[in-house]
């Protein structure tokens, strides 16, 4: 057979080489029967029992992936137990099956198939990628309607990758100490929970691979690259030699950053620096832990928003931040409040048309002229606050003066709860993200309204340069060491520290390792990265002190042109890391 490569979306770091164990799973074929009025009791009950019994089933793994992966990672079969314990399914199939007369498990398929299209339709990966969570629910609970035996994952002696049209989340704990190396699969995306927990596992993986199961045979060596979703089948002898290389490569590299991981961030004089992670998802606290972050220095609320056809009430939200500050704890963890645009609102107050929606109404411009909708989020994330150490951040802020309207709303609601009895961190620190020129430049006067401040440079350099880095055509405008952006970064934590606030910075320059010595050497107190970069952030700290850190940052400030910035960090990397590591 000819070398075939395959694309699709690579998760986690990493390569696997090793035969292939393909599993295909086919359709199962759902009855459609139509039942007399005295068969319907009969009926419900066979639902209830199978429900029942795909509940306990659930739980059962639940508990075994606790036992060897923690309960971090055994929270991710919470969103399929919620599945069955939803009251718009059930109620709905029982509706289905009482008023037309129908067996069980066409009723359920109905009602689990519209939720599983509404998710596909909704335009948004992260709904998508829950599709998975839905399939594997159905399947499993029609299977035991249905008396058939659920086709588990086949045991393996020697290395191998495993290859499936789909894997239920349920499944994915089964890899963790087995004989498989890698996985390939036909369905899921990078924030699906197979995703997640590949991740979590070190386990390379490419997943939304089309139609491989059906064009690929057992024991074909195969390469996972999880670096750029790659599946290269039959590979050629060169291609193996130079993937074998890659992979020896890539462990050294690994076991060299990852020898920090568990360490704290402190540098070689010890001075102490927290590295936190950057996630959207709950079900992230488990990648963070994994790789050593001491907190969330970013929790993205976007997607209770985006999710929604409806805004999400306060028992939702307050839900989602508890079982975030239980999780992390003893850490923090920075809730950021919701920074969508106003056409994500606009059932509410009809918004209209914006031609340019990232300078326009959008974050706290709409939660200080609607506040009710901000307020809901407030009382939230106060309430979730008596179990783990949350903080508040507000986006956007362009002016001091919305600060000050921002923490008056914090104090008003605070006032609510104390009268409802309701327990809260009294001593909640709240922040702003600057992220816009106006704020870095009134950085001082900004730092009295706040506890800390986090640094967005993503938008702090595309609005201090106006070029949106989406647009090829001014891309190469949008430069991250441009030194007026690095000049106003500079100013906004030395404005933090006068004022005696701290400073962290969650962009994505915050995880690059040219960076990282500069930031040290501004003075940055906080590292926030995704998951992934925390130990390679950790191992660069600690191998330098803060003498050197500060002469790479004053030497940096005095460039002119982004050129010799990159020029010069990269060098000076290449003194504290050894080469063959970056």
């Amino acid at each position: 057979m000819a070398q075939v490569i395959y694309k699709g979306i690579g998760s986690g770091d990493g390569f696997a080489i090793a035969p292939a164990v393909i599993v295909h799973r086919g359709e199962l074929a759902i009855p459609q029967n139509t039942i007399d009025k005295e068969e319907i009791d009969h009926e419900l009950t066979r639902f209830d029992d199978a429900l029942n019994m795909t509940t306990k089933q659930l739980n059962r793994i639940k508990n075994s992936i606790a036992k060897s992966m923690g309960e971090d990672a055994a929270s991710i079969i919470d969103a399929q137990i919620m599945v069955l314990a939803d009251p718009a399914c059930v109620d709905e199939t029982k509706r289905i099956i009482q008023k037309k007369n129908i067996n069980a498990e066409y009723a359920f398929d109905t009602v689990i198939q519209s939720s599983i299209e509404a998710l596909r339709n909704s335009n948004n990966s992260t709904f998508v990628d829950r599709i998975q969570d839905f399939q594997d629910v159905r399947t499993r609970l029609l299977a035991n309607l249905m008396g058939l035996k659920h086709q588990v994952i086949p045991a393996v002696e020697n290395e191998s990758i495993l290859v499936i049209n789909h894997l239920a989340p349920s499944e994915t704990a089964h890899l963790f100490g087995s004989k498989y190396v890698g996985l390939v699969t036909e369905a899921g995306g990078f924030t699906s929970h197979i995703a997640i927990m590949s991740r979590t596992m070190d386990l390379p993986a490419v997943l939304g691979v089309e139609n491989i199961t059906e064009n690929l045979t057992d024991n074909t060596t195969i390469i996972v690259d999880s670096m750029i979703g790659q599946v290269v089948i039959d590979p050629e002898e060169k291609v193996l030699k130079q993937y074998e290389k890659q992979r020896k490569l890539y462990a050294k590299k690994m076991e060299f950053f990852f020898e920090a991981r568990d360490k704290p961030a402190v540098t070689k004089d010890n001075i102490k620096v927290t590295v936190s992670a950057n996630m959207e998802l709950p079900e992230e606290v488990l990648l963070a832990e994994h790789y050593g972050a001491e907190g969330i220095g970013l929790f993205r609320t976007e997607l209770l928003y985006i999710q929604k056809e409806d805004l999400p009430t306060e028992s939702e939200q307050f839900e989602v931040y508890k079982q975030i500050a239980k999780q992390i704890s003893p850490h923090s963890a920075i809730i950021r409040t919701f920074d969508v645009g106003g056409d994500k609102f606009g059932n509410i107050f009809h918004q209209h048309y914006e031609p340019n929606p990232f300078l326009g109404f959008r974050a706290i411009r709409i939660g200080l002229m609607h506040p009710d909708i901000l307020k809901t989020q407030l009382r939230a994330i106060l309430r979730a606050s008596h179990y783990g150490n949350l903080m508040i951040m507000f986006p956007m802020i362009s002016l001091p003066e919305e600060m000050t309207l921002a923490r008056e709303m914090v104090e008003k609601v605070k006032e609510e709860l104390r009268a409802e009895n309701q327990p809260f961190d009294e001593n909640i620190q709240v922040g702003a993200m600057v992220e816009v020129p106006s704020a870095a430049i009134l950085s001082r006067e900004l730092a009295r309204e706040c506890d800390f401040f986090s640094i967005g440079t993503n938008d702090l350099i595309q609005y201090t340069l106006a070029a949106d880095r989406g647009n090829p055509r001014v891309a190469h405008i949008y430069q991250t060491y441009q030194p007026s952006v690095l000049k106003l970064i500079k100013f906004a934590i030395d404005s933090a520290h006068f004022e005696g606030i701290w400073v962290g910075v969650c962009g994505e320059m915050a995880g690059e390792m040219q960076a990282v010595p500069m930031l040290l050497g501004m003075g940055l107190d906080e590292f926030s990265a995704v998951p992934a970069r925390v130990p390679v952030i950790k191992k660069i700290i600690r191998s330098l002190d803060m003498k050197t850190a500060r002469q790479i940052a004053e030497q940096t400030l005095r460039f002119t042109k982004h050129s010799e910035v990159i020029s010069y960090l990269n060098d000076r990397l290449a003194e504290i890391i050894p080469e063959k590591y970056i």
